[in-house]
């Protein structure tokens, strides 16, 4: 079945940003555009938008539910997994129409909207398939794992013009929202250093693992979209990565489980992330931004803020046990915001800066290939160099 283990600009957009943040933009994407846009089909502002969604496993899951909570704004028409009788008894329960291929619901001149929430190496193909049948697109990370198929999906939602928002639900979460807050508001000064820690609970089920991509791929690119966001797009010149992999059965896939990066970025800035794919208490992701003015820290969020004392000592409760906890409300965000931004239209403001917005997933998967190849080659890779030439020699299914 499909299973699924589940959002700063260059120097040139920084004067959109500043606008785009004057009129309080999609904090998905944060840039404006002074060209007007091409006319496309989206639905009109404020309409009920018609909804596919391609997978029906976890991730696929989460989104149903967000569906679920927004029959105003979303009409479920069409659900798509490689699990018919998941897909029959789903529809079933929706009133809507299920199939095992995606084809008759991108034809479908009532869809508006296709999230796609199926396995990893399924995103790239159906991404391409529903921007060619004008869809608006939603689409669980990775586009790909292939730099050259990101940017293939980018060019064509720009020609298009149609959005195309990857689900980094990091961005929707409160706590990193109000760390970005201090960031930009100049609070802690120009940045030196930011350390990101993120590690999973539990380890994900292995048939998810052997379709992710690699831990770098999978999930070390959610820490390289924070430090994107948090520095408003600054990009690495090298990047230096070690690793080791405890579980036997993820190092026969070729793959780690524990990672550590050090990158350094042409304005001195330098980032440190650490990651597991597995943490005894719980799940766990903090980042800490230190400039020159002082620090922010996002720590991690726990089941409850209360701490108990007694003659024993001081008692913390437990973080939250895995993903679907920790951010439960950031995938309902995410999902609001992307109607949102649909409803909008093409003229808004809003669609101009998530349009400026995609243009960071190439570089996204770029540091992530540049993280990996560092691993693999055991040395410091430049972000200068030829990646993909470097890739041919040690990844042998690079794109």
């Amino acid at each position: 079945s499909i299973i699924d283990h589940q959002g700063s600009f260059p120097a040139s957009l920084s004067r959109a940003f500043k606008m785009s943040a004057k009129n309080q933009l999609h904090p998905e994407t944060g840039a404006s555009s002074e060209q007007p846009p091409k006319k496309t089909k989206m639905s009109a502002t404020g309409a009920q938008l018609g909804v596919c969604l391609i997978g029906l496993g976890r991730s696929g899951q989460f989104h149903l539910t967000s569906i679920k909570s927004l029959p105003a704004a979303t009409k479920l028409l069409w659900v798509v997994d490689i699990d018919e009788v998941r897909a029959q008894s789903v529809a079933e329960e929706m009133g809507c129409k299920a199939s095992s291929k995606p084809d008759d619901a991108l034809a479908d001149p009532a869809v508006n909207v296709v999230i796609i929430a199926s396995t990893t190496d399924t995103h790239f193909p159906f991404i391409m398939a529903s921007l060619e049948a004008s869809k608006c697109v939603f689409a669980e990370k990775p586009i790909s794992h292939a730099v050259s198929e990101v940017q293939q999906a980018v060019n064509l939602a720009q020609a298009r013009n149609l959005p195309l928002v990857c689900g980094y639900q990091r961005r929707c979460d409160n706590n990193f929202r109000a760390l970005k807050k201090h960031v930009d508001n100049g609070a802690v000064g120009t940045l030196k250093v930011i350390k990101s820690c993120s590690r999973d609970n539990p380890v994900p089920p292995l048939e998810y693992l052997r379709t992710s991509g690699g831990i770098f791929q999978d999930m070390l690119i959610h820490d390289f979209d924070m430090q994107d966001w948090l520095t408003g797009g600054q990009v690495p010149e090298s990047i230096t990565s070690v690793g080791h992999c405890y579980n036997p059965e993820v190092e026969k896939m070729g793959d780690l489980d524990t990672v550590a990066i050090l990158a350094k970025y042409p304005s001195g800035l330098i980032t440190m992330t650490d990651t597991c794919r597995d943490a005894a208490y719980g799940y766990d992701q903090r980042v800490e931004v230190f400039g020159s003015n002082g620090m922010a820290n996002a720590r991690n969020e726990l089941t409850s803020c209360v701490e108990l004392a007694t003659a024993e000592g001081h008692m913390m409760p437990p973080a939250q046990w895995s993903f679907p906890e920790r951010y439960k409300h950031a995938y309902k965000v995410e999902l609001e915001e992307f109607i949102e931004l649909v409803q909008a239209g093409v003229n808004s403001p809003a669609h101009c800066a998530e349009q400026a917005a995609m243009l960071r997933h190439p570089r996204l998967v770029k540091t992530a290939l540049a993280a990996e190849l560092s691993w693999r080659l055991g040395r410091q890779v430049d972000l200068v160099e030829d990646l993909d030439l470097l890739a041919k020699g040690v990844m042998p299914d690079h794109h």
